[in-house]
């Protein structure tokens, strides 16, 4: 995956070829002056002859009107003025021809890049679960560190970025072996931003039927993901954000939300059994039909929570169904 640093010209080093060539043609001109302009004398002391003498100062003229053409103002005007028109059309072609090789450049890296990236995806979908596990610890490997050989622009490594995280959420709901379910659960968190505090970056990803069992998601940032009828059974969720997370109809038995952000969370029908919510932040949380047996409470903070049935039966069968208000009083009081 290894891509060189190809870039073109800069203009910088374009104005210097173009400054450097005018210098060099400007000494070789003006050497040249020192042979072809030697000095001449003329002098009419001893000429008595009154129209000699004016030929004579009229060749003087001449001979000052052509030493400041070759050598005088008029002459560095005129170099001036060839150093404008030629260095200017010189020096644009240069960077036109410039910026159009690295927009070259840099499609053909663009393309080397995507060819890797879609080698490593196709692995990810091989018959070996070896290979299936590599691929997932080469995608991780993007997300912990994206290569710097990749020369690809900031909106581009975004998208790579948000795109590597789909694939490895993509790959929970269908992947079957335990040992790659466990690699992608570990791989897909490895994204930490400098931005995000020490939280993993998982926002609004689709992990919907996602096969996480045991998966060790702490200090993660999940804001609206979707964890729709998703296996997360003994996953542990402590001191992460999981508000906007919709949980609707999720396995989360033996789960673990201790000290997590649970505000605008829906955990709709889901089996929450064994799960343990202490000091965690329970604002406006939805249980909506949740089978909430044997969950710990302890010290959670809790605020306007929706006034809706759980069920509170051992099976979790819905025999038994009370208002999430008894609930909570009757938790609270256990000690």
């Amino acid at each position: 995956m290894d891509f060189k640093s190809k870039s073109g010209l800069s203009t910088t080093t374009i104005v210097c070829l173009v400054v450097l060539a005018f210098v060099s043609i400007l000494l070789v001109i003006y050497g040249a002056q020192y042979y072809i302009d030697s000095e001449i004398i003329v002098s009419s002391e001893q000429l008595a002859d009154r129209k000699t003498e004016y030929e004579i100062t009229k060749l003087d003229a001449e001979i000052s009107r052509i030493r400041s053409d070759t050598a005088g103002s008029l002459f560095w005007l005129k170099l001036v003025a060839l150093f404008v028109t030629v260095g200017g059309a010189v020096g644009g072609y240069l960077i036109g021809q410039s910026r159009a090789t690295l927009a070259k450049l840099n499609f053909e890296d663009r393309k080397n890049v995507d060819e890797v990236y879609q080698s490593i995806v196709q692995e990810l979908a091989g018959e070996s679960p070896i290979l299936r596990a590599a691929a997932a610890v080469k995608l991780g490997a993007i997300l912990k560190s994206f290569p710097a050989e990749w020369n690809v622009s900031d909106t581009r490594k975004e998208q790579l970025l948000q795109l590597t995280k789909n694939v490895l959420a993509a790959a929970l709901s269908i992947e079957t072996d335990q040992k790659v379910l466990k690699t992608l659960t570990i791989n897909l968190i490895l994204h930490k931003p400098e931005s995000s505090g020490g939280l993993a970056s998982v926002q609004e990803l689709d992990l919907s039927g996602a096969k996480a069992v045991d998966a060790y998601w702490a200090k993660c940032n999940f804001e609206y993901a979707d964890f729709y009828a998703a296996d997360l059974s003994q996953a542990s969720f402590r001191k992460s954000n999981l508000s906007g997370a919709q949980y609707r109809e999720s396995i989360l038995k033996n789960a673990v939300f201790i000290e997590s952000v649970c505000m605008n969370t829906s955990f709709k029908m889901a089996d929450l059994r064994g799960a343990s919510f202490d000091r965690a932040n329970l604002n406006s949380v939805n249980f909506d039909h949740a089978k909430v047996h044997s969950v710990s409470i302890k010290e959670v903070t809790i605020k306007n929570i929706l006034d809706c049935p759980v069920d509170v039966s051992v099976d979790g069968d819905g025999s038994q169904l009370v208002s999430v208000s008894e609930w909570l009083e009757s938790e609270q009081r256990t000690p």
